[in-house]
């Protein structure tokens, strides 16, 4: 029955030629005609001069899987491994083999559990068992891209009736293929080896997303990016409340939906095979695995991972900076949203004062239904929208407790991030308004807590119409940034008392000129210069001006696409500076944390 499968299959994949034919004709991109090129691929390409241990190992793999070694080890910040050919006449002619490594996997995998992957992904290719089960591996993943790449609908629908016809057809042999690899892989690394692996890898992959999810994306929507990159998820999967998370994933791994591209066997019916086989294989050893972790393939990985980090983020636009830093602006301004979310409900209905208090006040007073009936009909259960008002009025809390200085936002691997009072112990301001919402005694008392923070949750600045007092003379640096161009080249110097814009006076236009000779930094020089003197002297110099925070009305930062950066600058007595600066400029200190600190809601980042 296989053979006439495999026959059916041989016999309809000429028949796809045919129509890959027409598609050609009507100029439909095909995998012959990509216009990808190398430089597109990603990742960073690891010689087998500078990482000979990781080539010897990867040959030896390649010759016992019976397949040849890939032309092309590429690190990449996947969690994943692959073996990838560029193929012509849908995968009948083959060309350039590349090995994906993601740099996840090393990190989570220890050196043998490698090898089971990379023994699987190389199995795919391998001639031991059939020459057609690699043939029509590559066939598949040409047919599915062509299917995906299809515009034109006289050609699209017939080729995509043919492409079901086809996998439908292969689907058995594909997932006896997969089950070759997996024997490969049970060959090499032993099946207890093989089937720890196959558990392991979608808690590495669930892990992964929460890192870039919940950390990573949170500090790109204000320009940041995490230093350390792949050094921050070895921390995620090394707290306690992750291990056990990741731990019940491995023991039940999740069942993916299955797709009509799909060649893998269901991977709990994987993973029972390799276990019977380890049951029944008494030579594998029992005491577990002492390879070492994988990343001990790799000569020198942290310099390889910190490569793969700058040119993972090149061009991006974002601004490095510690995870630690990034939690502590995500988490204020996500509170600062959230909560103007609800007082701006709150002022569309006439419900005044809009104010934490006045939420407060209505719910002391036994007047919650008034805060509830601001979400929306669709959410019609009381207890739902209790909970949403509770998330709302939470961060609302959490914003004048953040603004006021009585709490801050710091870095959990548990979570995200973690709200903190001026003790170190946590703060959860969601439960402390649910509790509220349930219990006008409750809501009086945090009612009362809150009024002594003596703090308005106000969305815009006062405008000083009269003289203001003198601002308070600076007494620390907190961060720097040079050089900026407008209205001459400057220094941007953020203090504890505002920020100050600092001209570079003749000798230090001198010291940067030098530096520039000597292949130094202007930048740099110019910020060492500044910081070298008192902040107060310096902002009393004829070079310096000096913005109070209380005198800033706005401040908008903007990350150009071409890695060019601008802010600009308006004060509450109407002047206003736009000042620019490219990649190439040196920062020093926490700069846009402060900034964000002390200018709350008037501090916006595109």
């Amino acid at each position: 029955m296989r053979t006439l499968r495999a026959a059916l299959a041989v016999s309809l994949l000429a028949g796809a030629y045919v129509l890959a034919a027409l598609a050609l004709v009507g100029k439909q991109a095909l995998p012959r005609g990509r216009s990808r090129t190398v430089s597109d691929l990603g990742g960073l390409v690891l010689t087998e001069q500078d990482q000979p241990t990781l080539w010897a190992e990867v040959r030896q793999l390649a010759a016992t899987a019976g397949t040849r070694a890939p032309d092309e080890i590429r690190l990449v910040p996947d969690a994943n491994a692959a073996v990838s050919e560029e193929t012509r006449l849908l995968g009948l002619r083959t060309g350039t083999r590349r090995l994906f490594l993601g740099v996840p996997l090393l990190q989570g995998l220890s050196r043998n559990q490698l090898h089971a992957v990379l023994a699987h992904e190389l199995g795919h290719h391998s001639t031991l068992h059939t020459r057609l089960g690699a043939l029509l591996h590559r066939s598949r993943l040409a047919i599915a891209e062509v299917a995906a790449g299809l515009s034109n609908p006289l050609v699209k629908r017939p080729f995509r009736t043919y492409a079901r016809a086809f996998f439908a057809l292969t689907r058995p042999l594909a997932h006896a293929h997969e089950l070759d690899a997996d024997r490969l892989s049970a060959k090499i690394a032993g099946p207890r080896t093989a089937a720890t692996t196959l558990r392991t890898l979608p808690a590495l992959d669930a892990a992964w997303h929460i890192y870039l999810e919940q950390y990573v994306e949170a500090g790109t929507h204000y320009g940041l990016r995490p230093t350390r990159f792949f050094d921050n998820f070895t921390h995620l999967m090394s707290d306690p409340a992750r291990l056990e998370e990741l731990a019940r994933i491995s023991a039940a791994p999740p069942t993916a939906p299955s797709s009509a591209y799909d060649s893998h066997p269901p991977l709990s019916e994987r993973i029972a095979r390799l276990e019977a086989m380890a049951s029944a294989d008494s030579s594998e050893e029992a005491e577990g695995d002492r390879s070492g972790n994988a990343t001990s393939i790799l000569r020198y990985p942290s310099q390889n991972f910190l490569a793969l980090e700058d040119k993972t983020f090149a061009g991006s636009g974002l601004t490095p900076a510690p995870m630690a830093e990034i939690v502590t602006v995500a988490g204020a301004r996500a509170a600062a949203v959230n909560a103007e979310i609800l007082l701006d409900a709150m002022r569309e209905n006439q419900i005044e004062p809009a104010t934490v208090r006045g939420a407060l006040d209505l719910v002391a007073s036994g007047n919650l239904d008034t805060l509830l009936d601001l979400v929306e009909a669709e959410f019609s259960t009381p207890e739902t929208r209790r909970r949403i008002i509770a998330r709302l009025l939470g961060a609302a809390l959490a914003h004048e407790l953040v603004s006021e200085d009585k709490a801050r936002y710091e870095l959990s691997w548990s979570g995200p991030w973690r709200l903190v009072d001026l003790t170190g112990q946590d703060v959860d301001p969601e439960n402390l308004a649910y509790e509220a919402l349930g219990s006008p005694g409750y809501a009086a008392a945090l009612r009362a807590w809150v009024h002594q923070l003596d703090a308005q949750v106000d969305p815009d600045p006062p405008v000083h119409t009269h003289e203001t007092p003198a601002p308070t003379s600076p007494d620390g640096y907190i961060g720097a940034l040079a050089p900026i161009s407008g209205d001459g080249f400057r220094t941007l110097l953020a203090t504890d008392a505002g920020l100050m814009l600092l001209k570079p006076s003749g000798s230090d236009r001198l010291a940067t000129g030098l530096a520039s000779l000597t292949s130094g930094s202007p930048g740099r020089k110019l910020i060492q210069r500044a910081l070298d003197r008192p902040p107060a002297d310096v902002a009393t110099s004829p070079y310096a001006t000096f913005l109070p925070w209380g005198h800033i009305r706005a401040l908008h930062l903007k990350h150009g696409s071409t890695g060019r950066r601008s802010a600009d600058i308006t004060t509450t007595a109407g002047n206003g500076w736009s000042l620019h600066w490219t990649d190439a400029a040196e920062s020093e200190g926490h700069l846009w944390p402060a900034v964000d600190h002390y200018l709350g809601r008037r501090f916006t980042v595109d």
